[in-house]
């Protein structure tokens, strides 16, 4: 057998997947032929182990050798343990069962008078440790602190210390004292090893909570004796004093200043500390930086004073002007946490945040925009969005376009100083990004033109699109929302000049029909979007024949027209065909027919974030109290009146949300059905419908509970055996036949309100039913104690082969969860 040395050479020698693979299965063949040899020594079995462990790096599977690692413990060597130590924090893990046979070999080294085996032992134990392990071996760990006088040992103690809590919070108890005794030395590694355990009890031990935090004074002397203290050569990092021991304090004191329960007087010590962390650091160096964030997010997380938070977002915005990337990047994803608490500190530094949306790193541009954005109000609007659309005209990341594009129609529309202002803003916009611009954003755009109410404006905004469209045809949304525009309000620009390109032109009937000849000859755009950009400019031809009086300028929209009545796309030839029927119409039928349409409401529009890089909805806080409401909705449903004593429309709104809920179409639609309301009551049942095939059994006896909930001259339906407590009910679902014809493939869907769980536990019998059968359904329902069971039921069967449908509410129980 070679060494490790030849065994790599032979798999890196490999020139295909087969010859490695061929050379791995040799060479574990021949290690587990050596494992089986009871003769084998301690130096063979170590090259073994090592190879085994470039086997565990290659992928290869290794357990067959998890017993060998722990035969290479038994050693009483140094170098056989390290590396059986290794192998065993690499091969197994906690919920191995032959980690049990580790025990004896960690407790016997832990005892060993060798320092260098006792902290190859406490580091095992910390990487594997299981709940048994902590109860088996913690004895020694607390032996280990209490006794030695080693820092080294004394440190990974506390740490391993840290883990066993985490695995069996019960110990915290018994490390309590220790901590307590621990935190009056001073040497920062055993510190370091305290924080650790500290901050482990307060996770896992919720009774030592309020002892733990009652050491948040000696933590904050630590802190302060470090911050004060000189120059310490084996603990200085480019002139900073000890920085792991005074961020690893911070994150504690963090964890613990964040609990309600934290003591009004320690808060008012940890406003000065941080005050005095933050004005103490003043190094451009890396360790200086963590320190000084550390500090920020303990002062945001805490309730920290006003002062303290301002300088807190001073500190960040000097962190802008650093050249560093990384700690620019910090900065700007730190601001972007904190702009709810201090919203004008961080308007100060708008200029630093405008000016990172010229860095080269795109990850950088990213958290810029997203914080630009986030500080814009009526105040800087006209500043930032001006910035905004030069960094997206020179944008050449496609795929953060539909993000800014968004955000800026969302900030104009509420921060706009005035329409004109707001509308030249979305044209600008249409002009640098037309073709990744979404279509609702289309609409939106569309719906703000038809609300606008001076002609003046209209004018004004009519006669810019027509211009940037003839500057620019090859921007979509552009084509569009001009296209749209032109045949609905073009009356009000024809005869006036525009400058294109530095010459004046008048927008005629001649000018707008080269636009549009221009569009509708296009190639530039895709399928989807030539389809589309060709149904808006049939309809502004016909639109543009009441308002063209040129002869010729008719002819030449209704050979448009023409043209695409024989289109291959069946929605252009139908819409052409119908359009040419208006158009032979008499002129004063079409002015009514073609008349400006109304004003749509403006859907109002959810703000996003580029969460990791990705595009996201960012949920509005007005959307939980909305939902709430919703909810109430539910109390209706077994005090609604009948549906004789309902108006009609509200009859008409029920039957189509009912028909919603379970998957159908209306014979009939309703002349008029408000989609938002419908939408907002569909949520009144998000758990998903419960579907069972019940079978028949023999029909028992009419039970005395028995509530009748449905009956139409074929089935019944019945509840009974209820039961009720605690937050939970049951009852039996019983279907009967009333009919002497067959009914067969019976089903019961059920829906329950979101604030209750519904549960079909059993269910008797087939789908078909005689008049002497029934089928049973055992229902189970869970929600919040005291709340009322309320169902809503559709039942489906067939009767003498017709398919047959009903549905009803019911909440006619007797008893309350």
């Amino acid at each position: 057998m070679g060494s490790l040395k030849l065994f790599i050479k032979a798999v890196r020698k490999a020139k295909t997947i087969a010859d490695e693979r061929t050379v791995v299965r040799k060479e574990s063949a021949s290690i587990r032929t050596s494992f089986r040899d009871p003769n084998l020594d301690q130096t063979t079995r170590r090259i073994n182990i090592s190879k085994l462990l470039y086997l565990y790096i290659l992928g290869e599977k290794t357990h067959f050798g998890q017993v060998e690692c722990l035969k290479l413990l038994a050693s009483p060597r140094f170098a056989d343990k390290r590396l059986g130590y290794l192998a065993v924090m690499l091969l197994l893990d906690e919920n191995q069962e032959v980690l049990t046979l580790l025990t004896n070999s960690l407790d016997n080294d832990m005892q060993h008078p060798n320092t260098f085996i006792v902290g190859l032992a406490l580091t095992c134990l910390g990487n594997i440790a299981s709940p048994e392990l902590a109860r088996d071996l913690y004895n020694d760990v607390e032996k280990i602190i209490k006794t030695t006088n080693s820092t080294y040992l004394k440190k990974k103690a506390s740490i391993v210390a840290a883990k066993l809590i985490s695995k069996e919070p019960d110990l915290g108890e018994v490390f309590l004292p220790l901590v307590q005794q621990m935190l009056k030395e001073k040497q920062p590694q055993i510190l370091l090893g305290v924080c650790r355990m500290i901050q482990e009890m307060y996770q896992h031990c919720p009774e030592q909570r309020e002892a733990v935090m009652r050491l948040a004074p000696r933590l904050i002397e630590h802190l302060r004796r470090i911050i004060t203290s000189g120059y310490m050569p084996d603990f200085d990092v480019s002139g900073v004093t000890d920085p792991f021991l005074q961020v690893t304090l911070l994150h504690t004191l963090r964890i613990l200043a964040t609990d309600e329960n934290f003591p009004g007087e320690f808060l008012e010590q940890m406003n000065d500390i941080l005050t005095q962390v933050a004005l103490n650091l003043d190094s451009v160096k890396n360790a200086a930086h963590a320190i000084m964030y550390e500090c920020i997010k303990t002062i945001f997380a805490i309730k920290s004073d006003q002062s303290l938070r301002v300088l807190g977002i001073n500190l960040l915005g000097k962190f802008l002007l650093i050249k560093d990337n990384n700690i620019r990047y910090v900065a700007l994803e730190m601001l972007l946490t904190v702009i709810d608490y201090e919203p004008l500190a961080v308007q100060r530094h708008r200029q630093t945040i405008v000016s990172c949306l010229l860095d080269g790193d795109i990850s950088i541009r990213r958290r810029a925009l997203e914080l630009a954005f986030a500080i814009l109000n009526g105040e800087n609007i006209r500043v930032l969005i001006r910035e905004i659309l030069t960094f997206l005209e020179n944008c050449t990341d496609n795929e953060l376009k539909p993000y800014i594009t968004s955000q800026i129609t969302i900030a104009s529309s509420k921060y706009s100083p005035n329409e004109k202002w707001h509308f030249d803003t979305l044209i600008r916009m249409l002009k640098v990004s037309g073709n990744y611009i979404t279509s609702d954003i289309i609409s939106n755009i569309l719906a703000l033109m038809m609300r606008c109410s001076s002609g003046e404006l209209r004018k004004h905004l009519v006669s810019r699109l027509f211009l940037a469209a003839v500057e620019d045809p090859l921007q979509y949304a552009l084509a569009v929302v001009s296209v749209w525009c032109l045949g609905e309000y073009a009356d009000s620009i024809l005869g006036t000049e525009v400058e294109i390109n530095g010459k004046q032109v008048v927008a005629s009937e001649v000018a707008i029909l080269d636009l549009i000849n221009g569009y509708i000859n296009n190639s530039n755009f895709n399928d989807a979007e030539t389809t589309q950009l060709v149904a808006y400019i049939l309809t502004a031809v016909v639109k543009l024949s009441v308002k063209f009086k040129d002869s010729a300028s008719l002819e030449q929209l209704r050979l448009i027209l023409n043209s695409r009545s024989y289109d291959t796309n069946l929605e252009i030839q139908t819409r052409a065909i119908e359009y040419q029927q208006i158009f032979g119409q008499n002129q004063k039928l079409k002015q009514g027919l073609l008349a400006h349409m109304p004003a749509p409401p403006i859907k109002d529009r959810q703000s996003l974030t580029l969460h990791g890089g990705n595009i996201q909805t960012k949920v509005p806080k007005t959307l939980t109290s909305s939902s709430e409401k919703t909810e109430d909705l539910l109390d209706l449903l077994d005090d609604a009146p009948t549906a004789s004593s309902q108006p009609a429309a509200e009859q008409a709104t029920d039957n189509d949300l009912l028909l919603d809920i379970f998957g159908l179409t209306p014979s009939a639609p309703p002349a008029s059905k408000p989609a938002a309301a419908s939408n907002g009551l569909l949520d009144l049942y998000d758990q998903p419908l419960s579907q069972r095939k019940p079978a028949p059994q023999s029909a028992p006896a009419p039970s005395s509970t028995e509530v009748e909930a449905f009956a139409d001259g074929h089935l019944k339906i019945a509840f009974d055996d209820q039961s009720f407590q605690e937050g939970q009910g049951s009852f039996n679902a019983n279907i009967t036949s009333t009919s002497p014809s067959k009914v067969d493939q019976v089903q019961l869907l059920f829906a329950v309100p979101k604030t209750q769980k519904l549960n079909i536990t059993t269910t008797q019998g087939s789908d078909s039913l005689v008049t002497s059968n029934v089928i049973r359904q055992a229902l189970r329902i869970t929600g919040k104690a005291g709340s009322k069971v309320k169902l809503r039921v559709k039942v489906k069967y067939r009767l003498d082969g017709e398919t047959r449908e009903d549905q009803f509410d019911f909440a006619g129980f007797t008893g309350t969860l």
